[in-house]
């Protein structure tokens, strides 16, 4: 039982990573509602080690610190390399995550769906988890040996089955709650049918469209007073949330030339430990920087000329079967190519190769100079001032421009939420940053503006208020041709007469069109989709608004349905439908409990 004790010590440290990722598979969307944080901390009160708040439930920042580093560990052993925008999405995910959990927790114990001892029990016998599995003390010959597991199971010798018990009694009601909420909707036959009408069945249709441009500008006119009505009524449109501008010197990290001839070097002694006799495949699996070969031995497969960049192809196709090439460049970096087969296939050369990937990246030596130059910038800047180290240093200062508090872009950069939390930190204008770490090097900025929030003025939007209300018009004086147009046709319904009796009006005739997609000309509208389910033979509809612009769609024909392909399609269909509405179910009814939750997120603020 050592491995058993091993398992033991070992859950706690899984169990919670287990758990997350178990809410996130569950959880589509982000945080719907909350509190705003400024309107109950100041720099002088804040959560301090706390990552944030659920209703009264505290998220540990130590906690939250661990799981992120979880999380990056694994993109990490998947080869990928870890940037700003990474870092951000993975934070986000487990805050989120905390969210969910948190209410759903909360939901479980009112309905008091907390798992039992027999349901643990009889789960473990039923379902062994994956980390269980995978344990050498329930594998023979490196495989699951069910029979030492429920020897394991049904007689244990000690406490060591408790963190799997703990596992499994978070677990459960997690499942057993989605397995509640998800069974609530239900899909009727009448759905079915008609998600079938739409996606096989062929319809025939008329239509008369309406452009915008039937009503030229010149023909409305805005007065002042209209303007200033409008602009009154809605001056909310009109508001700009407060801005803040920074200063900052990059100092970007880029492979030098001796950075490119090291992985040059690395590559040429992999060939040459291939050619000694060493597995291409056990080599490829240790030191390719291919994500997608890091578990297949750099296996690519069959491709053919047109498949892959000029120098690979040409290096690739140039080898005879079972052939390795010297060092390959690409704008992906050096690579060593194995040509494993060769074949002709539809009148096309394709090989089946493996490839080992060194990307061209910037080594110690160049991260430590760049380190180094940013961290003495940033002495320098504490010690004389942000502009005067700038001088000294003969560096560029250049501005982020106006950004706002909800964005997590910075112009220069990209996604960079760090830059953005300094900015609208408690800090004084003039305030200069630590040193932080962006995708390809090193920042330094200083507060250098705080834009207090304002109404935009009216002689600043009188244009564009103009503007909406003449397009406004344009569409009533619109709506007001379609629906003239709609009184005439009800003499005769003669669509090709009337569109060429009234200049501007669009005929058009839709032969054998699906309802699930657009008809040509026309943007998709679920509305024009439902009309002509509902309309028989011969019948045509009232005026139907797409965006700014008008239609009348007329049904002239629909196909019958076969009913033995509609027999084979029903239940598939059914369960596609089903899985839609379960996930939209589950997901509207945890963002309605995520609208109504008292949220408070203090990551900004933990240390």
């Amino acid at each position: 039982m050592a491995v058993m004790k091993r398992l033991r010590d070992n859950t706690h440290i899984i169990l919670w990573s287990l758990l997350v990722l178990f809410v996130l598979s569950m959880t589509i969307g982000g945080l719907v509602g909350g509190a705003d944080i400024t309107d109950l901390f100041s720099s002088k009160k804040k959560l301090q080690g706390k990552a944030g708040i659920v209703n009264s439930n505290e998220f540990d920042g130590m906690q939250y610190s661990q799981l992120v580093q979880n999380q990056l560990e694994q993109y990490r052993e998947n080869g990928q390399e870890i940037t700003e925008s990474i870092v951000e999405r993975v934070t986000d995910q487990v805050w989120k995550s905390f969210i969910s959990e948190t209410l759903i927790s909360e939901e479980i114990k009112r309905l008091g769906l907390q798992a039992t001892d027999w349901e643990i029990y009889e789960y473990l016998m039923q379902y062994p988890p994956e980390f269980l599995i995978n344990q050498e003390a329930f594998q023979t010959d490196g495989q699951f040996d069910r029979q030492k597991y429920i020897q394991a199971l049904t007689n244990p010798q000690s406490d060591e089955w408790l963190g799997v018990e703990q596992y499994l009694r978070g677990l459960l009601p997690f499942q057993k709650i989605r397995y509640l909420i998800e069974n609530l909707p239900a899909v009727s036959d009448a759905a079915i049918q008609e998600e079938y009408i739409k996606t096989k069945v062929p319809f025939t249709v008329e239509t008369l469209f309406f452009p915008f441009s039937l009503v030229v500008a010149d023909s409305v006119d805005v007065s002042k007073t209209e303007i200033e009505t409008y602009y009154k009524e809605n001056r909310d449109d009109y508001f700009v949330q407060e801005t803040r501008e920074l200063d900052y010197v990059y100092f970007e990290l880029k492979p030098t030339a001796e950075d490119s001839l090291s992985r040059y070097e690395l590559v040429t002694d992999l060939k040459n430990r291939i050619e000694k006799g060493e597995s291409f495949e056990t080599v490829a699996a240790e030191y390719t920087e291919d994500p997608s070969g890091k578990n297949s031995g750099g296996d690519l497969g069959w491709f053919d000329q047109n498949q892959m960049v000029a120098p690979f192809t040409k290096a690739a196709f140039a080898l005879n079967k079972g052939g390795i090439s010297d060092p390959v460049l690409t704008q992906f970096g050096y690579h060593l190519i194995k040509v494993e087969d060769k074949r002709t296939q539809n009148g096309q050369a394709q090989v089946k190769a493996r490839h080992i990937l060194l990307k061209i990246t910037s080594g110690p030596e160049t991260l430590d100079n760049v380190r180094s130059k940013s961290s003495l910038f940033a002495f320098d800047a504490s010690d004389i001032g942000f502009e005067a180290a700038a001088d000294s240093h003969n560096i560029e200062i250049k501005s982020t421009g106006k950004i706002n508090k909800n964005n997590s872009y910075i112009p220069g950069f990209g996604s960079f939420k760090r830059a953005i939390q300094f900015a609208f930190s408690d800090n004084p204008v003039g305030t200069i940053s630590e040193l932080l770490g962006a995708d390809n090097g090193y920042a330094i900025f200083k507060l250098a503006a705080v834009n207090p929030d304002y109404y935009r003025p009216l002689d600043e939007v009188s244009e564009s208020v103009k503007s909406t209300l003449m397009t406004n018009k344009r569409t009533g004086n619109l709506e007001n041709i379609a629906n003239q147009t709609f009184n005439d046709l009800k003499s005769d319904g003669d669509f090709k007469s009337i569109a060429i009796s009234v200049s501007g009006i669009k005929y058009d005739i839709h032969n054998d069109v699906m309802l699930s997609r657009p008809l040509k000309g026309i943007s998709r509208s679920d509305v024009i989709t439902g009309t002509l389910l509902a309309l028989k033979d011969g019948q045509f509809s009232q005026p139907i608004q797409v965006g700014n612009q008008y239609v009348i769609v007329k049904r002239l024909s629909a196909s019958k349905i076969d009913e033995k392909d509609y027999g084979v399609e029903k239940e598939m269909i059914r369960d596609r439908l089903l899985k839609r509405a379960k996930t939209d179910y589950y997901n509207s009814w945890l963002a309605e409990m995520e609208t109504d939750a008292k949220v408070i997120d203090n990551r900004d603020n933990m240390y």
